[in-house]
């Protein structure tokens, strides 16, 4: 490829040196995550000798996963908003590698022992990378790139992001089928999982020394003010999104970590099924970036950050509703989830200040975690009181909800702040005509 080719791919992709050095960074270590990642509640179901039977899952395994999730959305809420300050102090370099070296301390806690609360420790240090990196993500992309080529930019990190989700699955659906061979279900994970967190932990330290050597290093903007400053010097628009979100990851989160559970048990799915399942998915998530982050620049951010809402609240009513050997239908819908989200993270970035925007965008995030982080305690209750048809109509009412909370005020904010603007643009116009 000529260098004037790679210019100009690069530029249609909206990436510079800083920008592609962390998407690096990114797939690298969301590679090594979704190397297990998906297959942590199996896991944590075989460690705790749930109910053999493929029709009942213990009460033990069920909490354990739900107490997993709950500290997991905790844990991220405070790394979310220690990552942002953490961003504002150390810069993009020596928070990626700050981070990095967290990420690998966890995986060699997971190898180093068998007990499960061991293993969920290891887990909340290992899935902090994607919380406290996230505000490195958004200001790089803030900052090294103008307003209008920041949809392009999120939709190619959210490529970024959504490969390894899609090699992940399958290469776990590979190593669990030829397992199964010769191992029953718990003991092919049991057996599987140390060699995948294993390559995982190559894939990390293979990601700190691509920033050690490459990440260049950018100046730190002056921090000033205190959490509760940036609170307040958040957009209208940014607090409604931000209140119509927890409504719909509360439709997430109640059933999220117990998807696979759900499929394996109640469907009674085998673990490279479910594989292929989740591989699709993501597929179709990528499938749809690149077209959606073109077509922000013509029409917009709203409509799609809409239709991601919709299908937040469609998935739960999927899962339960499509009959068996169709199952590939409500996970087209779970990848359908994605299509707004470059536009979401373009918004938020846009809308928040500069001086602000790492913590910012820590910040908003570390809020959703702690406003949903309960939301897995309550779906490992509503599956034992009443059994995962309950959960999953709990959900998709939650999902309806915060659709609702969107269309009816975050687009209602977007609309009254336009017509102000729209207002004075036609005032300045008419008076540079009266000028002329």
């Amino acid at each position: 490829m000529s260098e004037s080719t790679s210019k100009r791919l690069a530029n249609f992709l909206a990436i510079n040196r800083t920008v592609g050095i962390v998407l690096l960074t990114v797939l690298l270590f969301g590679l090594g995550e979704q190397l297990w990642h998906p297959f942590l509640p199996l896991f944590l179901k075989s460690q705790t000798k749930a109910a053999a039977s493929t029709g009942a899952i213990s009460d033990a395994a069920l909490w354990t996963i739900g107490i997993y999730a709950f500290l997991l959305n905790l844990f991220q809420g405070l790394c979310y908003i220690g990552g942002g300050q953490l961003t504002a102090r150390l810069g993009d370099r020596g928070s990626l590698i700050f981070f990095g070296l967290l990420t690998v301390a966890g995986y060699v806690l997971f190898l180093a022992t068998a007990n499960p609360w061991v293993t969920v420790a290891a887990c909340l240090l290992i899935l902090g990378w994607e919380s406290l990196s996230m505000p490195v993500t958004f200001t790089t992309v803030g900052a090294t790139l103008k307003e209008e080529r920041r949809g392009m930019a999120f939709a190619v990190q959210s490529i970024q992001k959504r490969l390894p989700k899609i090699i992940g699955p399958a290469a776990i659906g590979i190593v669990l089928y030829f397992l199964g061979q010769h191992f029953t279900r718990d003991e092919a994970r049991l057996i599987a999982m140390p060699y995948l967190v294993g390559t995982a932990l190559m894939l990390g330290l293979a990601s700190l020394a691509v920033q050690w050597w490459w990440m260049p290093h950018r100046p730190t903007p002056k921090i000033e003010g205190n959490t509760w400053a940036v609170l307040k010097q958040f957009p209208t628009n940014v607090r409604r999104l931000l209140m119509a979100e927890i409504l719909t990851r509360w439709c997430d989160w109640l059933v999220r970590e117990l998807v696979v559970i759900y499929l394996a048990v109640e469907r009674g799915l085998s673990d490279p099924e479910i594989a292929g399942l989740i591989t699709l998915q993501h597929c179709i998530a990528l499938a749809t970036y690149l077209p959606i982050g073109r077509m922000t620049q013509a029409v917009g951010l709203q409509p799609f950050i809409g239709l991601t809402f919709v299908f937040f609240a469609l998935f739960p009513l999927a899962l339960v509703a499509v009959p068996d050997g169709w199952m590939w239908l409500a996970f087209i819908v779970y990848g359908m989830r994605e299509i707004g989200e470059p536009a979401r993270k373009a918004m938020i970035t846009t809308n928040m200040p500069e001086p602000i925007r790492a913590r910012g965008v820590g910040l908003y995030w570390g809020l959703r975690a702690f406003a949903i982080c309960s939301a897995s305690l309550v779906g490992a209750w509503l599956w034992q009181w009443g059994g995962p048809t309950l959960l999953f109509a709990a959900a998709f009412t939650l999902g309806i909800l915060g659709t609702l909370a969107f269309y009816g005020f975050c687009r209602m904010t977007v609309q009254s702040e336009i017509a102000p603007q729209s207002q004075e643009t036609k005032t300045t116009d008419e008076t540079g005509k009266e000028r002329a």
